[in-house]
């Protein structure tokens, strides 16, 4: 609150107390000019000036209070807004404390009686209204103990569901939830101290969440966690520190049970997007890495199993056969092509391809994730990643140039090497095979390029463009190969 807004709303209390307190402290001058004599008339008077003047001050201490204490000690030290509830409350008993006092200053009352009678009142309303009483007590714990703040996440839990909401407000008997659906949960105070509450961010901003996923006993557990900390590490909103963790967490009926450990900032990617990305992005990687979620066993087949995984070595046609690259290939040259391609292990943080090397092969990628960096102003910038599926270090393979990037393995990565010596024969054996794989690479190489770019171009402008590259890669293909 800026330094006029805060002298604004001390502007009405104070100047109500000054009109009242000129007629309450010369009341004997108002008296003699009203000719000495003191009627009923001018008794009631006295006494609804002098109600007003404690009334007054005690309005203006609570603004005084609202100024000084809650929005310049309390407010500061939050790092956000004071809950309404505790102003709220402090303001109930300041007027309480007045009207007790107007009682016996002003009408000369022996308030004893007062709060004898307050008190069976009270026990008889307590009685009536106990759910409401309750309520309201614990918004008072809660403010008091603080365990969530407003704009802070929390998870509620009650029975069998839980609510998951940024904290807006705690009145006097609710907390309101603003969920991620857009709608808002109002929450009675009794069930929040009831049911165990998780607060999302706080201790600290980021929180972290799990996921499970169950996978057959034949996959090997080392090539298990290569592929799940891929995909958990290349979902879109992850936060790489803490960076994401995989653990095998035990075995059942269906298989070993693994554990995606990874932190979100719930304020930024909410706790079911950034539960939807991970699963999606594991699923792409197990997907592309020729596998499967298991399942029970029990199902009875009267037909051959079918295949429900594939192996880097005796299922090699069927891998590369996915990629975009090799799709117009026939059987017979996707299996020659298979049985020549070397399987390549890269451990983590090593270098696959340096930029400016000479090179005449390309890499599809099985297994991993990795990313790819170029010279920028002195220092190195990833400009991209690398995930199953995809390929890289086509350009060296097909034209003989040199590397023109460094591609480095983010997690440990498995993939297929494909030389010069393994594609020329295929190349040799059927010359029309040649454009069909330089076509893919011009329309992949400007696409890449159109998303680089400030405005995207119209179909028309990159397919001129892809044939326009496809011709000239054309060129050094037959050049290099024939």
């Amino acid at each position: 609150m800026s330094a006029p807004r805060k002298l604004s709303s001390l502007k009405w209390p104070l100047f109500v107390l000054m009109l009242l307190c000129v007629p309450v402290v010369g009341w004997q001058e108002v008296v003699q000019l009203l000719g000495g004599h003191v009627t009923s008339g001018v008794n009631i008077l006295r006494h609804v000036l002098s109600s007003g003047l404690w009334i007054a001050g005690a309005w203006l201490l609570v603004r005084l209070i609202d100024v000084v204490v809650w929005e310049g000690l309390v407010a500061p030290r939050l790092g956000g807004k004071v809950p309404r509830l505790l102003k709220d409350v402090v303001a109930t008993l300041i007027f309480a404390v007045a009207t007790t006092t107007v009682l016996a200053v002003v009408f000369d009352l022996d308030v004893t009686g007062f709060w004898a009678t307050s008190g069976v009142v009270t026990f008889v309303l307590g009685m009536a209204l106990q759910s409401m009483i309750a309520d309201v007590a614990s918004g008072i714990a809660l403010n008091v103990d603080r365990p969530f703040r407003l704009g802070d996440w929390v998870q509620v839990f009650h029975r069998k569901e839980s609510f998951i909401g940024e904290v807006l407000e705690t009145s006097w008997r609710s907390t309101r939830l603003r969920c991620v659906d857009g709608t808002m949960v109002i929450v009675p105070n009794g069930q929040v101290a009831l049911y165990p509450v998780r607060n999302l961010t706080w201790p600290r901003q980021e929180s972290r969440f799990t996921l499970t996923f169950h996978l057959d006993f034949g996959v090997p557990a080392d090539r298990a966690l290569r592929i799940l900390h891929a995909g958990v590490k290349s979902a879109e909103g992850v936060l790489t520190k803490p960076p994401p963790r995989v653990r095998i967490n035990g075995a059942s009926k269906s298989g070993v049970e693994y554990e995606i450990r990874y932190w979100l900032d719930p304020a930024a990617v909410s706790p079911s997007k950034g539960r939807h990305r991970v699963m999606q992005a594991v699923l792409r990687h197990l997907h592309k890495a020729g596998l499967t979620l298991a399942y029970e066993k029990q199902d009875v087949y009267h037909a051959p199993m079918p295949q429900r995984q594939l192996d880097t070595r005796d299922d090699r046609e069927a891998i590369i056969g996915r990629v975009e690259l090799f799709a117009d290939l026939e059987p017979a040259e996707l299996g020659q092509l298979a049985s020549s391609v070397a399987l390549r292990s890269v451990t983590f943080a090593s270098d696959v391809v340096k930029a400016g090397d000479e090179g005449d092969s390309m890499y599809i990628v099985v297994e991993g994730l990795l990313g790819v960096y170029v010279n920028g102003n002195g220092a190195e910038i990833q400009v991209g990643r690398i995930e199953p599926g995809e390929f890289f270090g086509e350009m060296s393979l097909l034209t003989g140039e040199p590397r023109s990037a460094t591609v480095r393995a983010s997690t440990d990565v498995v993939a297929f090497e494909v030389r010069k010596a393994d594609l020329e024969p295929l190349l040799r054996a059927r010359p029309e095979l040649a454009e069909q794989i330089t076509a893919k690479v011009a329309e992949r190489k400007v696409r890449s390029l159109q998303r680089t770019a400030e405005h995207a171009a119209s179909a028309e402008q990159v397919e001129e463009e892809a044939e326009n590259l496809a011709a000239q890669l054309l060129g050094k293909v037959k050049s290099l190969f024939f």
